[in-house]
């Protein structure tokens, strides 16, 4: 039997950034350590490029960037593998990208999902493990760390691509992982494409796919034979000081594959200390915190399978609690003009039926949509 353990997104932040530093594994672990120790191969997506300076590349949301001596605490954790398919890879452009994949070399990681070009970036990484052949795909929604023809950057979610890969891959492979940095960020459920794809990833001939990014604990299915987790939460990533319950907890899959190429999956939950107190780190959850944590993914998980159309309806239910704020943003609106029309709905007045179409025909029409996509490339 082979074990995998595959963990979500880790990212240092100001509290914590000195226990990575110095490689307290132990700190920041806590007794979640015996568990990725016991792995033949443990597997967590690297949510920041390791630099020694900042140079921020143009963008919007967040930018992050740790020293590569955080790799310390990440080696003895016993990660051996890290997924850099992400939004934040090349947060420092093709400089930090470099030093990243440098830094992991050094420290003799694995990893996949980014590189110097989109053919290094989209390579499958391989490898056998007691006899068996497994491999890991990574794919990353298109944000602003996209690689690109002479470009480098993470991989790019490509239907064509997955397509014309899987069909060798399928025959000398004795488990497909595939690993998707996508979906809606704090949301524990897929958006309707997402399942889809997921789906038709399983339809191929994927044995596991993983979705990180949605900072949430989210639902699972097994469909066609495969396994689907639509979010894990976060790793070791910090949510302190905000006080959104959901973001302090999380799970690891402990991934059995037998014989057979059959795969026992289990989930391990876990918690930040930050949530109960003042301290760094993650740590098992207790029975009395498991259960009704578990209890609730289960039950999401199961309207989710009994309802065909349980994704649809929430994804438009959310969608339309949105509707304010992504009006603002279509018309261009700065931060403080955001939150007002989310308290006004002034926009309503402005976007009647007309504009709303024609936005939706921009929007929706894959060549319009090709046409605003190359407008603002590189801006």
């Amino acid at each position: 039997m082979v074990k995998l353990i595959i963990g979500g997104d880790i990212c240092p932040t100001k509290r914590d950034e000195e226990a990575f530093l110095e490689g307290n594994a132990m700190q920041l672990f806590n007794d979640v350590l015996p568990k990725i120790k016991s792995a033949d191969f443990a597997i967590a997506n690297l949510e920041t490029p390791l630099v020694t300076e900042y140079s921020p590349i143009k963008k919007s949301g967040s930018v992050f960037g740790n020293s590569p001596k955080l790799l310390n605490a990440i080696k003895q954790s016993g990660i051996s593998f890290l997924n850099l398919g992400n939004n934040h890879i090349l947060d420092h452009g093709e400089k930090g990208l470099k030093e990243t994949l440098n830094a992991l070399r050094a420290q003799g990681f694995q990893y996949a999902g980014a590189g110097e070009s989109l053919a290094d970036a989209s390579s499958p990484f391989m490898t056998t493990i007691k006899g068996k052949k497994i491999t890991v795909l990574s794919y990353a929604e298109n944000e602003f760390s996209i690689a690109e023809n002479g470009k480098p950057g993470a991989n790019p979610v490509d239907v064509i691509d997955f397509v014309t890969r899987i069909k060798a891959l399928k025959v000398t492979n004795d488990f497909i992982v595939l690993l998707y940095h996508g979906g809606k960020e704090n949301y524990h459920l897929p958006t309707p494409k997402q399942q889809r794809l997921c789906r038709f990833y399983i339809d191929q001939g994927v044995d596991l796919v993983v979705c990180q990014h949605s900072h949430s604990a989210g639902v699972y299915e097994n469909y066609n034979g495969g396994n689907i987790f639509y979010g894990q939460g976060n790793f070791v990533f910090d949510p302190y000081p905000l006080k959104k319950n959901w973001l302090y907890k999380g799970f690891l899959l402990e991934v059995s594959l037998n014989e057979d190429n059959t795969a026992a999956i289990k989930l391990i939950p876990y918690i930040h200390h930050s949530l109960y107190k003042d301290e760094i780190g993650i740590r098992m959850m207790r029975s009395e915190e498991s259960e009704p944590f578990l209890k609730y993914i289960e039950e999401e998980s199961q309207k989710m399978i009994d309802n065909p159309s349980y994704v649809q309806e929430e994804w438009e239910k959310l969608s339309r609690s949105l509707a304010n704020t992504y009006l603002s943003i279509l018309n261009g609106n700065g931060r403080l003009m955001r939150k007002i029309n989310e308290k006004s709905s002034w926009l309503k007045h402005i976007y009647k039926n007309d504009r709303k179409l024609l936005l939706k025909n921009i929007v929706t029409c894959e060549t319009h949509r090709e046409i605003v996509e190359t407008i603002l490339k590189d801006k």
